[in-house]
């Protein structure tokens, strides 16, 4: 490992390796036969040292980097490395008999997080170990401040904070020191020091730079380790001397060196002196040159520009480049424009268009109609709102009746084509697939892969985009790109931070659908004869890229391509065995696009982390191996690593079911009125829910998203809620759409809650003790964590305890904030159809309720409803919800205990029994 001026690194010598070596050696004797953790272990040698002495060592570190490198450098049999922080320690309750925690808690701020944390790991009676630099010592008398710390501690704040856990600390201070050892060679005795001007002496070490402590419930630990010396192997301080000694002999042939120097220096100087006139002269002819080309170069413009004028002036002229009515003839169309949809040709682009970016007006009236689409979503001209524009739509019944999809991609995205395509496979759409748009636009609905690529575009009520930039980063999104954003039925994107930065710059949420990119299996076999080793491809325009190509080539036989594009890159990909995969920009979103399409023809990708890899966690397993940025020789190992153990191609695997593109590709298509329920539960045949716990989440909503994964309960899976124009209805397509796999995948019950949902500690424990009961019954058809609108006339029907919970059975179920559902319960969600619009009575809770579940909830509830954010469900604010729930839970407490006097439950000894 690298030494970053913070961590040690055993070897390095001097008085960061006498520190830190050290406080281990001082803690030896505490940690014999026992199991020890070693909080913020680092490189790892001193977990290793104390395991020479320990029963066990666990060494944790909040770096993965240095996990890993103490993992291969220290193997023991009882020794451990993982990753962890000190907020966070990967240990059971009362697991270790001994903590030891060097120079750690100086370096972030969440000391009394720390400090509980540490109580919980350690058992009854243990100790721990820990050492901090002083700040009076360390900071304030030297004027000195360390980059790597965030707070330190004075003394008294550090014994402060230790004994406001542990009611036993004992002190130690260490400091390197220059001095005579005079030390009692047997028996106890207590350290004194003296200063070189001074014969008084004082207990201790006065002025340490580190504080270390022994805290502990139990004192005698403090007796098992003393305070002493620790000196290299041979005597620092005689060895100082000499080189002082050696170093004012030195000095004074230093100073004749300089002296000579110095006389060289001088004359060097004069010499730049002048040949710096030198070069003055010449600069100033060169300027000169310059002015007269310059006025040379405006001559010649204003001949080319009388030249156009001539050229545009002149009959002849005129009539060979264009017809009477000023329509361009054929062969100028043609040396103008690539294709028939207007797109110009970027030799002949000055021809057509005027330095601004206008049209010249000679071709104005001409090239008008390939503006419109672009100048009828222009910003700052009129645009409908879009939910009126989508309802309107939908209301013609043009979009359930399609028949036809186009699919049109610009060259280099023609894998994402080929995905949408295969992910249409099964529904009764017609899909054909392009790399120009037609001539006219004939077909029901087009797909547009990259559209800022193309100059004109299909008709709003026909065009779903998809939106392949990094919105944060890409020189593409400007005015002009987010107008042909809103001109659309839906924009689809493959990253939730780039629906996050759509939304902030304006793009309605309704017209945004999250469609990950991911590898396509194909029928066809891979080819398994290989004869490209490494291959990057894209863009190379970029430094970093530079930087990445550049070192691989030192060690690797790497192919770059920048600029091939469909069959010949397919073969070339088929040919290949490893991808490297490197970002275009710093910070960088996941490239997506690329990892699919090399996948899909079966070759291992070695990529950059990303700044959204938290969304890819487990997607790429086996396929990808990740590095972090900027580590150039670190990825070039990594690549030289997985060349070394390639042995066949990757084995694509099957689309991800309901984590896949195609569910998501489908779930946008009925989110615009395209595909209806049963269409879409037809076409997802054979995909099966991910877990029987499930999270009723909206990945467009990206702030209620990360809350739903922050408190996601242990085995809780994401479910990617459907969508309509209605949020109410959305959401009962959702619960109908999950109940109807539930049954289909033969579950015995479903656990679904809503992304706002929150929950108390020991939540996790609570709801695998109500699931037991709950399977261990059949009377039951749906358990509410939360009713967060309970009826003033329901009725509690019987209490019963069981699994340390007290069970509420009920004649009515109201909220859905959370729920369990019996197989007959997942029927009545099934069984859901739309009867009308009005909220009050059509919603799916409302339909349950009228259908009279029987149901069961708890006291006090499992689940609580966040108010801060605002629902995407349901037609209300979360905040606007709150009184209701509060109402509604004081109800059902008044219900209950109305029911607990009349069974006469609170008297001593009453055991719980039905009404």
């Amino acid at each position: 490992m690298d030494f970053t001026g913070e961590r040690y690194i055993p070897g390095l010598g001097g008085s960061i390796a006498l520190e830190h070596e050290h406080r281990y050696r001082f803690c030896l004797d505490l940690v014999k036969g026992r199991r020890v953790l070693d909080i913020a272990c680092g490189e790892g040698f001193g977990s290793a040292m104390m395991a020479g002495q320990a029963d066990r060592v666990w060494g944790v570190d909040i770096d993965r980097h240095a996990v890993a490198h103490a993992s291969a450098s220290y193997k023991r049999d009882n020794l451990r490395y993982l990753v962890g922080s000190c907020a966070g320690i990967p240990l059971p309750d009362a697991s270790v008999d001994v903590v030891v925690s060097f120079e750690t808690i100086e370096h972030h701020d969440e000391h009394d997080a720390m400090m509980d944390e540490i109580r919980r790991v350690l058992r009854p009676g243990g100790v721990l170990v820990i050492s901090s630099p002083d700040k009076r010592t360390y900071s304030d008398e030297r004027a000195f401040r360390n980059e790597f710390h965030v707070k330190e501690l004075y003394a008294e704040e550090f014994a402060a904070l230790l004994k406001s856990r542990f009611p036993h600390v004992t002190m130690f201070g260490q400091r390197i020191v220059y001095g005579s050892a005079l030390l009692l060679q047997d028996g106890p005795g207590e350290i004194r020091s003296y200063g070189i001007d001074q014969t008084t002496p004082v207990s201790g070490l006065p002025a340490p730079l580190f504080n270390l402590a022994i805290a502990s419930d139990d004192p005698s630990w403090a007796t098992l380790v003393q305070g002493g010396i620790l000196e290299d192997t041979v005597y620092r301080s005689e060895a100082i001397i000499e080189r002082t000694v050696l170093g004012e002999r030195n000095a004074d042939q230093l100073r004749l060196e300089l002296d000579t120097q110095a006389r060289k220096a001088k004359a060097d100087i004069s010499d730049a002196i002048r040949k710096l006139a030198d070069v003055s002269r010449e600069k100033g002819a060169l300027v000169a040159q310059r002015d007269q080309t310059t006025i040379r170069i405006r001559d010649l413009e204003a001949e080319v520009d009388n030249l156009r004028r001539a050229f545009y002036g002149s009959t002849f002229l005129r009539r060979l480049a264009f017809h009477r009515r000023g329509k361009p003839r054929g062969w100028l169309r043609k040396l103008l424009l690539a294709d028939k949809q207007g797109t110009p040709r970027n030799a002949t682009r000055r021809i057509l268009f005027k330095k601004n970016g206008r049209v010249r007006p000679i071709f104005a009236p001409w090239y008008a109609p390939y503006m419109a689409a672009t100048q009828a979503a222009d910003v700052g001209g009129p645009r409908v709102d879009y939910v009126d524009f989508l309802r309107q739509r939908i209301a013609t019944g043009d979009l359930a009746l399609a028949q036809t999809v186009h699919i049109v991609t610009t060259q280099h995205t023609e894998f994402v084509g080929e995905a949408f395509a295969a992910a249409l496979s099964k529904t009764r759409l017609t899909v054909t697939r392009g790399t120009e748009l037609p001539a006219s636009f004939d077909h029901d609905l087009y797909i547009i892969v990259a559209p800022q690529m193309f100059a004109t575009l299909p008709p709003p009520g026909k065009l779903i985009v998809v939106q392949m930039e990094q919105v944060r980063a890409s020189r593409w999104v400007d005015d002009a790109y987010m107008a042909r954003m809103h001109a659309s039925l839906a924009v689809l994107d493959y990253s939730r931070d780039n629906i996050g930065a759509l939304t902030e710059r304006g793009l309605p949420f309704r017209q945004m659908y999250f469609v990950p990119i991911r590898p396509l299996r194909r029928a066809e076999p891979q080819n398994t004869d290989r004869d490209i080793d490494v291959l990057f491809y894209g863009a190379i325009a970029s430094e970093r890229r530079g930087r990445y190509i550049t070192a691989l080539r030192e060690k690797l036989n790497l192919r770059v391509e920048s600029d091939t594009f469909g069959p010949a890159l397919r073969d070339i990909l088929d040919r290949t065995k490893i991808v490297a995969n490197i970002h275009f920009y710093e910070n960088a979103l996941l490239e997506t696009t690329r990892l699919g399409e090399a996948i899909s023809h079966g070759t291992f990708v070695v990529s950059e982390d990303a700044a959204d890899q938290k969304d890819h966690a487990d997607s790429y397993d086996g396929m990808v191996d990740f590095v972090p940025r900027n580590e150039v020789d670190a990825f070039v190992d990594r690549v030289q690593a997985a060349l070394a153990a390639w042995k066949a191609p990757v084995d694509v695997p099957a689309d991800e079911g309901f984590r896949g593109m195609t569910f998501h590709v489908l779930r946008a298509l009925h989110g615009i009125g395209v595909l209806s329920l049963d269409e879409l539960q037809d076409a997802c045949t054979g995909m099966a829910l991910p877990s029987d716990r499930l999270i009723l989440a909206l990945p467009e909503q990206v702030d209620r998203y990360d809350f739903a994964l922050r408190n996601a309960l242990p085995g809780a899976v994401p479910f990617h809620g459907l969508r309509q124009l209605d949020g109410w209805r959305g959401c009962a397509s959702s619960y109908k759409f999950m109940a109807t796999q539930a049954l289909a995948d033969d579950l015995p019950h479903l656990v679904v809650y809503e992304e706002d949902a929150t929950f108390e500690s020991g939540a996790d424990k609570r709801l695998t003790a109500i699931e037991t009961h709950l399977d261990a019954r059949d009377d039951w058809d749906i358990f509410s964590g939360l009713l967060s609108d309970l009826h003033a006339d329901a009725r509690i029907t019987a209490i019963r305890s069981a699994e340390g919970e007290e069970f509420l059975e009920l004649d009515s179920v109201m909220g859905m904030v959370f729920g369990i559902y019996s197989r007959r319960g997942l029927a009545l969600l099934a069984g859901f159809e739309f009867e009308g619009t009005d909220t009050a009575r059509h919603t799916i809770d409302r339909y349950l309720e009228t259908r009279r579940p029987r149901t069961l909830t708890v006291w006090p509830p499992l689940a609580g409803h966040d108010e801060g954010l605002d629902s995407t469900l349901w037609p209300v604010s979360n905040a606007a919800a709150v009184q209701m729930i509060n109402d509604s839970v004081a109800r059902l407490g008044e219900k209950r205990a109305a029911m607990r006097r009349q069974l006469g439950l609170d008297r001593p000894g009453a055991v719980a029994k039905s009404a």
